[in-house]
């Protein structure tokens, strides 16, 4: 659905200013929401999450159950709607076809040549249908993006206008909008709703069980409002870590260590980079520079992998952690295990 997507409706990566005052009011209320996402089936398709109205023909990405637009329960997947526009018109060609041979029948002089016109009219229209259905999927997939394509600008429209309605809950119902947004953002590619939605996700309190997403909200340019999330997914879902996160705090880390608790959000990064050795060797610096934070359970795993793997290229990880070990857990019976098993 590429040339559908929309990508450039507020800015690309300019953080909107409501975001800042968002932002205040978070640090004076620092109670958290309990939620429950509702669940999120994630497309195949860009195209499996518009809908369009049977009706007024409008478009929307919204899970909704009638037309945002003129209120009718009309609304239809679009590529329900693309194969409907094939069936009609293979429909046309058999009629075309049959009344090819009604005009046959009728100009026949003989009862014989009424006879061979209406078993080659009913050849004609059996060998059609078989051709159509084989040609069916195939039909349908071309005549959706050619759909898309025709109507580009207007699914363009009625998509931000699904960004506005989604962003008016904001005051009333923040879940009702986080979720509103999450439907939305696969279509609507910029740092403006991945902040939009970053700004909601700190008003809640959030739990290992629910569906969490980190690289999708990933921005183009440093905010404290990512690195903020980033430290809290380091602490109850650190499998969703992974290198574009790696890389975006290494980039950022200068700006992440300005922040008040910029030191616990970079040793949770690298506590998470410890749960498998392909990110260790990958980001070793990272895992060094903060290894003396890590609890104690990530530094013994940390510990016990680099005992167990003593020939690979651990860039100072080694020592720095031989020396943490010396220093704070040597007469520690998990270390001594450890070192056992090493």
């Amino acid at each position: 659905m590429g040339s559908a997507e929309v990508d450039a409706f507020g800015g690309g990566s300019r953080r909107p200013a409501c975001l800042d005052s968002e932002r205040r009011e978070r640090e004076n209320a620092m109670k958290k929401i309990p939620v429950y996402f509702r669940p999120y089936r994630k497309p195949k398709q860009l195209y499996h999450l518009v809908h369009r109205c049977a009706s007024c023909q409008a478009f929307t990405a919204l899970e909704e159950q009638v037309c945002p637009v003129c209120g009718k329960t009309s609304l239809r997947p679009i590529e329900r709607h693309a194969a409907s526009r094939v069936r009609r018109s293979m429909q046309t060609k058999r009629l075309f076809a049959l009344l090819l041979g009604l005009v046959g029948i009728l100009l026949s002089d003989t009862f014989g040549q009424m006879a061979l016109c209406a078993a080659a009219s009913i050849l004609l229209i059996g060998l059609l249908w078989f051709v159509q259905r084989k040609a069916m999927s195939a039909e349908a997939s071309r005549e959706l993006g050619q759909l898309l394509q025709r109507e580009e600008e207007r699914l363009a429209q009625d998509i931000y206008r699904d960004w506005e309605h989604a962003f008016s809950h904001w005051d009333e119902d923040k879940q009702l909008t986080y979720e509103l947004l999450r439907e939305l953002r696969p279509l609507i590619r910029n740092d403006t709703i991945r902040l939009q939605q970053l700004a909601l996700l700190h008003y809640f309190a959030l739990r290992k069980d629910m569906e969490l997403e980190l690289e999708p909200l990933l921005l183009q340019q440093y905010d404290p409002l990512l690195a903020d999330y980033i430290g809290e997914i380091a602490k109850i879902k650190r499998d969703l870590i992974k290198d574009r996160t790696f890389r975006y705090v290494i980039h950022y880390e200068p700006e992440i260590l300005g922040l008040e608790n910029g030191q616990d959000i970079l040793a949770g990064v690298a506590g998470a980079a410890v749960r498998m050795k392909r990110y260790v060797l990958a980001y070793p610096g990272l895992v060094r520079r903060y290894a003396r934070r890590l609890p104690k359970e990530r530094l013994l795993r940390l510990h016990r992998m680099i005992r167990q793997h003593p020939h690979e290229n651990w860039d100072r990880v080694a020592d720095e952690v031989n020396r943490i070990v010396r220093e704070t857990y040597e007469w520690d019976p998990d270390f001594q295990d450890s070192a056992g098993r090493g």
